[in-house]
């Protein structure tokens, strides 16, 4: 019997909105670069390599705020080498950074509500684990998500991030259900999947663009099939 239900954050219940390229060009304008989203968006495949390559080189940078900042401020600062305002890197990442700290730059997924009051309802508990920085509940709460969740596990804050167990560990022990009891619901086959399983907790993968129909978990297409799975 499921009595818990863990999710990941980025791109299992949020996304930034605006979108990155749209914000780094407002902050560009205002710092007096006559860039536009269009300079902008071509970049946005290099970022993502460029953290896709640091986090499998090691990850570990998300084990602690200052790393976990660190982390969102080398991409913005590659984006303007890549878009010619190098000479403003610092000043132009600390800006976009200070964004993406507030919930007015995220937005939720069409799914998101309906999947938590459902299993709420259900008399579930529910969790949060995330690679984030320490001002993850902060976010929540701004989204107003945060009434939603038993337990709020953010890798800055415990020194653990996904895929190591102890992290989906130190979540079960604070909502007091046994591993085998729970599920994980995230993006990422790799930190979520691997992470999850290793913990004797049972994944889902939410796989909103058709991507890891073969990844080995549990895949649903949306958090919406979610409860409908577990009754399953």
């Amino acid at each position: 019997m499921v009595e818990a239900v863990l999710f990941d954050v980025g791109s299992t219940l949020v996304y930034p909105s605006p979108s990155v390229a749209e914000t780094f060009a407002r902050v560009a304008r205002e710092r007096g670069h006559a860039l536009t989203v269009r300079d902008i968006e071509p970049h946005m495949p290099a970022m993502d390599a460029f953290y896709e390559a640091e986090y499998l080189r090691d990850g570990d940078f998300w084990c602690s705020h200052e790393g976990s900042v660190a982390i969102w401020l080398d991409q913005y600062r590659y984006v303007c080498h890549l878009a010619g305002i190098a000479h403003d890197a610092d000043g132009m990442a600390a800006a976009v950074h200070e964004a993406y700290r507030k919930g007015d730059h995220w937005a939720l997924y069409p799914d998101v509500a309906g999947c938590l009051r459902t299993l709420k309802r259900q008399g579930l508990m529910l969790g949060v684990v995330s690679n984030w920085d320490a001002g993850l509940e902060g976010l929540l709460r701004d989204l107003r998500l945060l009434p939603y969740f038993d337990a709020v596990v953010s890798s800055a804050v415990v020194g653990y991030r996904k895929p190591d167990p102890v992290i989906f560990d130190l979540a079960c022990e604070e909502l007091g259900v046994a591993a085998s009891r729970a599920v994980h619901v995230g993006d990422r086959p790799d930190a979520d999947g691997d992470g999850a399983h290793a913990a004797g907790i049972r994944p889902v993968i939410v796989d909103r663009h058709g991507a890891e129909a073969e990844c080995g978990y549990e895949v649903v297409e949306t958090l919406t099939d979610v409860p409908k799975l577990l009754e399953e």
